[in-house]
């Protein structure tokens, strides 16, 4: 197939929304320029028209798979489907190709075509041309090669996204034509997604922040306001609505924060402008790329996902204190099945925890983007604030699921890729001599397994320590001439934060065994704060000597981590409570009707 001669001058100098359609090129060099931050890799691609070659053009990092499969080759022929010229530092030009068909691969072209010459990519060059260049025809008639543009392998986005669009007077750029490189544009979307407020405090100074998801056609991607962006827009903001937003900076997004299908983020900032659209639109109101159940087990520690499911069973919501702020949040475990035959735990917090009540006692489809996925003990996934939690949702996946489960599959037997994760109170119970009968924590990794069994004695002597009391540190200070000092943070503080190390015998019917148990399970375990604790010692003995009284003899459900520590030359078993709860005899007694059903079913 014949390239489009002469048309690479017609791409580089005509504008963004008058860009030749459709342009067949050769691919002459390719070259993988290594990024800072990782996953964001770029390649570069020399591209020739028979007539001339440019070397100012990227591949978007969406497309970097290709180039991993040597999919893109030197001599290979393309038509570029989608692609946008953005300038950058104000004299380059640049071409970002968006998707691509291939039409003959570097084998079976096997030669350069022609004997092109250099482009400039300077802006004062494309000037020069657009004043003396009579430009030809466009040929667009193009013939489609046959099959698929590029095997099996799929586009990366939306194949109208690269071309602008004219809406109450503004020129609208679609989503997943944004990149660093653009300084004007302008989108339309759809917020999907609103976080709360977020403060922060560090030795920078304070701020605020909050983040939103948007959707058009084309793709969807995150905006962070900060500080005084805040204050403008937040309350403007309602989720559902759509609006126009436009004086943003478009960065790399951290893949580690968020599951969007965007390799960039939008950054709001004092110039930055919203207004609400009123126009007449049809925009989607959320994108899902659901993974089911049983792919999760194969999926890193950390990733975003989305799933849809049915909630099987669910825990009661408890209270913890969360290490970065000190402060209590609500915590409730749910398990969610689907026709995968395979089961998973997530966590949600906060307002979701108490939110859910109202379904504790049914069996709800639940469709969740953006989980956490968390290798704790097996895989589960936790429900952030940046997470979207839609409970019933009015979608084809979800009424399948409903269908489904309605219909045997509530009674179907199910793998549970959280394996000893199931939260306190639920999951695989071991008795206190299965940790030694079982050789429990001799492994290379740690094991995790719940343990019911009583406190029948709590170690008054060093259970608490000054720490510091920066939000993200925990370190032991020194106090220095009524101040203390955090070596980690090279800070003094005028005061300190009190910390939780808890040694405490447990026991059961089997035996008993020595836990150490930290600041959240010891927490919970004495029924009260580090703080009031600490209190408590230096102003009210009684009080303090009362507390532990009042913990022992009670039947509480832990979640164990053992592991073989060297100490001293000297191998000892680690027992640590990474969660404990007094026992809800309610949830048990669901936990025991469950476990003899199954047993009558075997």
């Amino acid at each position: 197939m014949a390239l489009s001669i002469g048309i690479l001058k017609d791409i580089v100098t005509a504008e963004q929304d008058d860009l030749p359609v459709d342009p067949i090129l050769q691919i002459l060099g390719v070259r993988k320029l290594n990024s800072k931050q990782e996953g964001q890799d770029r390649v570069r691609l020399v591209l020739s028209d028979g007539e001339n070659y440019y070397t100012s053009s990227m591949l978007g990092t969406q497309l970097n798979e290709f180039v991993k499969d040597d999919f893109i080759e030197v001599k290979a022929i393309v038509r570029v489907k989608q692609y946008t010229c953005s300038i950058i530092q104000e004299t380059r030009k640049i071409l970002i190709i968006l998707e691509f068909d291939m039409v003959k691969t570097a084998t079976e072209q096997g030669e350069k075509i022609g004997d092109p010459d250099q482009l400039s990519d300077a802006i004062d060059k494309h000037e020069e041309m657009k004043k003396t260049l009579k430009k030809a025809p466009l040929n667009n008639n193009y013939v489609k090669p046959n099959g698929a543009s590029n095997g099996n392998k799929p586009v990366a986005q939306n194949r109208n996204a690269g071309a602008p669009t004219t809406a109450s007077g503004k020129t609208v750029f679609p989503i997943a034509s944004l990149t660093p490189y653009q300084n004007k544009w302008t989108i339309r979307a759809r917020v999907t997604n609103k976080s709360d407020i977020r403060h922060w405090s560090n030795q920078r100074g304070d701020g605020k922040l909050f983040s939103m998801d948007l959707v058009d056609q084309s793709g969807e991607i995150r905006a962070t306001g900060f500080n005084d962006a805040v204050d403008r827009v937040y309350d403007l903001i309602e989720k559902g609505k759509i609006y126009y937003i436009s004086r943003g900076s478009v960065r790399t997004a951290n893949k580690k924060y968020t599951s969007l299908k965007n390799d960039y983020e939008l950054s709001l900032n004092n110039d930055s402008e919203v207004e609400l659209c009123t126009d007449d639109c049809d925009l989607p109101d959320i994108n899902y790329d659901f993974r089911q159940i049983k792919d999760i087990e194969q999926i890193n520690k950390d990733a975003m996902v989305d799933i849809v499911g049915v909630v099987k069973s669910a825990a009661e919501v408890s209270q913890i204190t969360t290490r970065s702020t000190n402060k209590q949040v609500s915590k409730r475990d749910i398990t969610i099945v689907d026709q995968s035959g395979t089961a998973i735990n997530a966590t949600l917090w906060g307002k979701e925890a108490e939110s859910y009540e109202e379904y504790a006692n049914s069996n709800p489809v639940i469709a969740i983007k953006g989980a956490k996925v968390s290798d704790f003990g097996g895989r589960s996934l936790s429900v952030l604030g940046s997470s979207v939690m839609n409970i019933n949702p009015d979608l084809p996946e979800a009424h399948e699921l409903r269908g489904w489960f309605d219909n045997g599959g509530n009674n179907q037997e199910v793998a549970s890729l959280s394996g000893q994760r199931m939260g306190v109170g639920g999951g695989v119970f071991k008795t206190i001599s299965q940790i030694k009968d079982e050789n429990l924590g001799m492994g290379e990794k740690a094991d995790y397994f719940n343990v019911r069994a009583f406190c029948i004695f709590l170690r008054k002597e060093n259970c608490m320590y000054q720490a510091c009391p920066g939000a993200e540190c925990n370190k032991k200070v020194i106090e220095e001439d009524g101040a203390f000092r955090c070596e980690k943070c090279e800070r003094t503080y005028p005061d300190f934060k009190y910390r939780l190390i808890l040694s405490s015998n447990i026991a059961d019917f089997s035996g008993n065994q020595w836990i150490t148990s930290f600041q959240d399970s010891a927490e919970a375990i004495l029924g009260t704060t580090a703080e009031k604790l600490g209190k408590m010692q230096t102003e009210d003995e009684d009080k303090f000597n009362r507390t532990f009284e009042d913990a022992a003899f009670k039947l509480y459900n832990f979640k164990i981590r053992a592991k073989m520590e060297a100490y001293q030359d000297e191998k000892r078993l680690k027992c640590s409570a990474v969660g404990a709860q007094p026992v809800n005899f309610r949830q048990e007694s669901k936990r025991m009707i469950e476990s003899i059903k199954a047993l009558e079913a075997m």
